[in-house]
Order: structure tokens, then C-alpha cells, then sequence
């Protein structure tokens, strides 16, 4: 049984809490058992829904669909061969670059404050550590790109690849 949650929700968890009650209120009384590959995969769409925000925690949401955090880890493993960790700092990431590849343009504050963070120097430093060069140079690289019609590396172009 997972333990009660003894914290305060954000406004997102709260909603993300609210999906996992209604799915599990259309599952309950049928024969489907979806057991921990559907768990799994609730996780998963939460995380891809909102591109893994960062004010999403996992705690919340494991705790809400009654499992342990240690359990729906090893499913998710064994259902997508990465873990929730991985796949939430990469929705991170992949909505970034869609963002920015559509609008380089765009104020970086405003996407990093989509994706959960207060500042956007923490935002910066996240980017940087998982693509080796920071949110200004990599804006850079994406309009020269850009300039020279250069598409070859365009997240936008590969989004239904997922």
C-alpha cells in the first residue's frame, strides 16, 4: 500500500491526481486488470502531457495511483527501458528544443516557467548540463540554422516519431 501524501499539491499535481481518479473510476468494476504496465503508462502520458514539468514530482503521482515509488520505477523500466527520471528530464528537454526551433525568439523565462522552474538561470543550468551548451548558444545555433534554411536538426520536423 503506498503511504498518504502529507504535503500541499500544486494546482497541476492536483489535476494531474484528479486524471489518475477519473481513469481508475472507469476501470473500476471491469474485468480489465491493468496492474502495473498500465500504471506505467499513466505515468508516462502524465510526464509526456506536461512535458515534464519539474513541479510534477513523482511521489505525487505514485502515491495516487497506489503504488510505491520503488515498484512503478521497476515497471517503468521494464515498460519504456529508461527510467521516470530519465524520461521526465527529457520531455523537459525535447519540449525545449519544439519550443525554440518554432520561435527562437521566444523569452526564455516563459518557457522555463511552463516547464516548472522559478528562475531561469535554473532552467539554463539544466539545459546545459543535459546538452553541453547553454539556452543563449543553443537559440543561436537554431537561427543560424535557420538563416541557412537548414532543417536537418529541426525537433519539430520529428515530433510524431515519439
Amino acid at each position: 500500500m503506498a503511504p498518504k501524501l502529507q504535503t500541499t499539491l500544486s494546482a497541476m499535481e492536483a489535476e494531474a491526481v484528479e486524471k489518475i481518479r477519473r481513469l481508475r473510476a472507469q476501470h473500476r468494476g471491469s474485468a480489465i486488470q491493468g496492474g502495473l504496465q498500465e500504471e506505467a503508462a499513466v505515468i508516462h502520458d502524465l510526464l509526456r502531457g506536461y512535458h515534464g514539468n519539474v513541479k510534477l514530482r513523482l511521489k505525487v503521482i505514485t502515491a495516487a495511483l497506489g503504488c510505491t515509488t520503488r515498484t512503478l520505477r521497476r515497471a517503468f523500466v521494464a515498460s519504456y527501458g529508461e527510467t521516470m527520471n530519465s524520461f521526465h528530464e527529457k520531455e523537459r528537454i525535447e519540449y525545449a528544443e519544439r519550443v525554440l526551433s518554432f520561435d527562437p525568439d521566444i523569452k526564455l523565462m516563459s518557457i522555463a516557467a511552463e516547464l516548472g522552474y522559478d528562475r531561469e538561470s535554473e532552467f539554463n543550468r539544466f539545459f546545459r548540463r543535459k546538452k553541453g551548451v547553454s539556452l543563449t548558444e543553443y537559440v543561436r545555433e537554431v537561427r543560424l540554422r535557420q538563416e541557412k534554411g537548414d532543417f536537418s536538426n529541426d525537433p519539430t520536423l520529428h515530433s510524431g516519431q515519439k
